[in-house]
C-alpha cells in the first residue's frame, strides 16, 4: 500500500500550500478581504482618536458646533467602516465558504477515485483518510481567515501600536511581555488537543460506525431479531468511554498552560495596565491622553494577541493540513491514469499469477492459468474463499499479480490505463450496492442523456421481469430507489433487488460480462429464467460467471474449478462429471439436496 508518513515541512509552508485553493477556487473573495481589512483598520484609529478629540475640545471649551461637526464626521467614518466589515462578515464570508466547500468536495471526490483498492485494505488508512475527507472541505477556510486576522490584526497593531509608543514605551513593554506568555500558554494547550484529535480518532469513527449501521435499512431485521443491536450498543458505550478518557487525561495536563494565560491576562495584561496609567495620571497625565491611551491599549493588546497567536494559529492548521497534504499528494501505484487506451477485446490470457492481500501470509491466487477468448462463456466454482472474487479484482486491475502476468490482447494489462480496461467490463458483483438514485441511473450507473438511454433501460428491466412493476410507479424509471430521501422511493425485495442489478448487465455495451453470484438470491425457477436470457443476450460477448449453484453453469463453454487459489479441475460439464472428481461430487450433492427440498415442499 502506497501510505505516506506525515508530511514534514514548515509550519507556514503547510498554511500556504492550502491557501493556494482558497485563491484558486474564490478569487473575489480574496478582494473583498482586503477591503474588510482596511475598514478595520480605519475604524479602530477613528474610534481612538475620537475620544481623545472630543474630550481635548471640552476640556478647551471649545464652541459645541465644532465638537458636533468632528463628532458626526467620525460617526460617518465608522459607520462606513461598520457597514463594509457587516456586508463582508455577514453575507460575502457566509457564501464564499458554501463555494469553497463545494469546490474541495468536489475536487477530494475526484482525489478518491485514484486511490488504489490496496489502501483499503489497512485501518489506519482509514484513520487519515477519514481525518482528511471530514477535516479538509473547510480547513482551507479557516486558514484564510487566521491569515485575513492576522493582517487586519498586525496592520492595526502598527497603527496603535506607534500611538501608544509615543505616549509611553513602558506600556507597550506590559503588552508586550503579557501576550508573550499568553502566546507560549495557547500554544501548549492547542498542541495537546491535536493530539487528543488524532489518538481519539478510531474510537470517534466507530461511533459514526455504530449510528451508521442503526441508520440504514439493510441492518433493521437483524437489529430487531437478533441481540446485535445490543452488542453494538456496548461496542459504542467503550467507544465513549474511550474518548471520554482521552479527554479527561488531557484536561488535567491543560490545567498549568490554562493557568498561566489566565494569569498573564488578567495580572499582566489588564491589572498592571491600569496601575500603572493610575500613577501617570496622578502624575500629570491629561484625561484626554489617560483616556485615548486606555482605550488603545486595551484594541493592541487584543490586536496584538491575535497577531502573535497567528503562529498558534498556523501551527494548530498545520496538525491537520498534513492530511489534506497526504491525500492531496497521493502517488498511487496503480490508479494513475496512465498507458495504452485499450478500445477492442479480443482475447484474456493469465499467465502463472500468484498474489496475496496485504499484510496477509496466504496466498489467495497461487500459480494460477488461464485463457478467455473473446466470445468464450467461461464459468469459475469452488469452496468459499478459494480465489474466486479475488481473481476478477485482478483482472479489474484492482491489484497487481506479485508474480506472473495477465495479458489482453497479447499485452500486460500493466500497459494500459485502469479506466479502458474496466470500461470492457461489466460487472454484477457478489456485494453488489444499489444507490438513493432513480432506477434508471442505478441501471445505467450514469446519468440518463436522452429517449435512447430510457430505452435501454426499458428493455434491460424487461429482459428480468421488472418493467412491469416499474412502470407502475408515479415516477416510472425515474423512481428513487429507497425511501431515504423520497416518501414515493421504490422498495424491492432481495430477489428483485438483485434482478434490478442483473438488468446492469443487459443495459451495458461492454465486451466482457462477469458475474458474480448474479442469481443466487432468486428462486430456481427465475434463476434459470434469468440465465438463459443473460446466454441469449451475450452470444458476441465473452462472459465470466462466478457460482456456487453448479446447475448455473452447466452450459459454459469451459469451468475451472477453485481451491485455496489454484485451479484443480477444468473442463466442459460434461468431461468434470466424467472424471468423477471434486466437481462431480459438489455437482451431486447439490442435485440430491434440491430434489429432497423440493420433495419436501410437495
Amino acid at each position: 500500500m502506497n501510505e505516506r508518513p506525515r508530511v514534514k515541512t514548515s509550519v507556514i509552508k503547510m498554511n500556504l500550500y492550502v491557501l493556494r485553493y482558497v485563491f484558486k477556487f474564490c478569487p473575489v473573495y480574496v478582494v473583498a478581504s482586503i477591503f474588510s481589512i482596511v475598514a478595520s483598520v480605519v475604524i479602530a484609529l477613528a474610534e481612538v482618536n475620537f475620544i481623545s478629540n472630543a474630550i481635548d475640545l471640552v476640556m478647551k471649551g471649545e464652541d459645541i458646533n465644532i465638537l458636533f461637526k468632528n463628532l458626526i464626521i467620525y460617526v460617518i467614518v465608522i459607520l462606513v467602516g461598520y457597514l463594509v466589515k457587516t456586508i463582508y462578515d455577514r453575507f460575502i464570508s457566509n457564501r464564499y465558504r458554501m463555494v469553497y466547500r463545494k469546490k474541495m468536495q468536489t475536487f477530494l471526490f475526484n482525489k478518491v477515485k485514484h486511490i488504489d483498492m490496496a489502501s483499503y485494505d489497512n485501518p489506519e488508512f482509514y484513520d487519515k483518510f477519514s481525518r482528511a475527507l471530514g477535516d479538509s472541505t473547510w480547513r482551507g477556510m479557516q486558514v484564510f481567515t487566521t491569515f485575513v486576522n492576522f493582517v487586519e490584526s498586525i496592520s492595526i497593531s502598527i497603527a496603535l501600536g506607534a500611538y501608544v509608543l509615543v505616549k509611553d514605551a513602558w506600556l507597550l513593554g506590559i503588552i508586550l511581555l503579557s501576550a508573550i506568555i499568553s502566546l507560549v500558554a495557547i500554544n501548549v494547550i492547542n498542541k495537546t488537543w491535536y493530539k487528543v484529535y488524532r489518538k481519539s480518532e478510531r474510537s470517534r469513527r466507530y461511533q459514526y460506525y455504530v449510528r451508521r449501521t442503526f441508520y440504514q435499512q439493510k441492518f433493521a431485521a437483524e437489529i430487531k431479531t437478533t441481540s446485535i443491536g445490543d452488542l453494538l450498543i456496548d461496542r459504542h458505550t467503550d467507544a465513549i468511554n474511550d474518548i471520554d478518557h482521552i479527554y479527561r487525561s488531557a484536561e488535567k495536563k491543560l490545567l498549568l498552560p490554562a493557568g498561566i494565560n489566565i494569569f498573564s491576562n488578567v495580572i499582566l495584561q489588564n491589572a498592571l495596565s491600569y496601575i500603572y496609567l493610575g500613577y501617570r495620571l496622578l502624575n500629570g497625565m491629561s484625561p484626554s491622553i489617560f483616556t485615548a491611551t486606555i482605550n488603545a491599549t486595551l484594541k493592541l493588546y487584543n490586536n496584538f494577541m491575535r497577531a502573535i497567536s497567528i503562529y498558534t494559529n498556523l501551527r494548530e492548521h498545520s496538525y491537520y493540513i498534513s492530511d489534506f497534504m497526504w491525500i492531496t499528494e497521493y502517488k498511487p501505484n496503480i490508479e494513475k491514469g496512465e498507458g495504452e487506451v485499450l478500445e477492442e477485446f479480443d482475447n484474456l490470457e493469465i499467465q502463472d499469477i500468484t498474489f496475496k492481500y496485504p499484510n496477509t501470509n496466504v496466498n489467495s491466487i497461487d500459480h494460477l492459468s488461464m485463457k478467455l477468448n473473446k466470445y468464450d462463456k467461461i464459468a469459475i466454482v469452488g469452496d468459499n474463499g478459494g480465489g474466486k472474487t479475488t481473481l476478477t479484482k485482478l483482472l479489474l486491475r484492482f491489484y497487481n499479480p506479485e508474480t506472473g502476468k495477465i495479458l489482453i490482447n497479447g499485452k500486460d494489462i500493466r500497459t494500459y490505463n485502469e479506466a479502458s480496461i474496466r470500461a470492457q467490463y461489466s460487472i454484477v458483483y457478489q456485494d453488489f450496492q444499489i444507490y438513493a438514485l432513480s432506477i434508471a441511473e442505478n441501471v445505467l450507473m450514469r446519468k440518463v442523456n436522452g429517449k435512447e438511454d430510457e430505452e435501454i433501460v426499458k428493455k434491460a428491466l424487461e429482459s428480468v421481469g421488472l418493467l412491469d412493476k416499474v412502470m407502475s410507479f408515479k415516477n416510472g424509471i425515474y423512481t428513487q430507489v429507497t425511501r431515504e430521501f423520497d416518501r414515493e422511493g421504490a422498495t424491492f425485495s432481495g430477489g428483485e433487488t438483485q434482478r434490478l442489478v442483473i438488468a446492469r448487465v443487459f443495459a451495458s455495451n461492454a465486451n466482457v460480462y462477469i458475474l458474480d453470484e448474479p442469481t443466487s438470491a432468486l428462486d430456481p425457477f427465475s434463476e434459470e429464467r434469468i440465465n438463459k436470457l443473460i446466454m441469449q443476450n451475450v452470444t458476441n460477448k465473452a462472459m465470466i460467471i462466478i457460482a456456487h449453484r453448479l446447475s448455473t453453469v452447466v452450459d459454459a463453454d469451459k469451468i475451472y474449478l477453485i481451491r485455496k487459489g489454484q485451479i484443480t479441475e477444468e473442463g466442459t460439464h460434461q468431461e468434470l462429471m466424467a472424471k468423477k472428481g471434486r466437481y462431480y461430487e459438489m455437482f451431486t450433492t447439490q442435485t440430491e439436496l434440491y430434489l429432497k427440498k423440493e420433495k419436501a415442499d410437495e
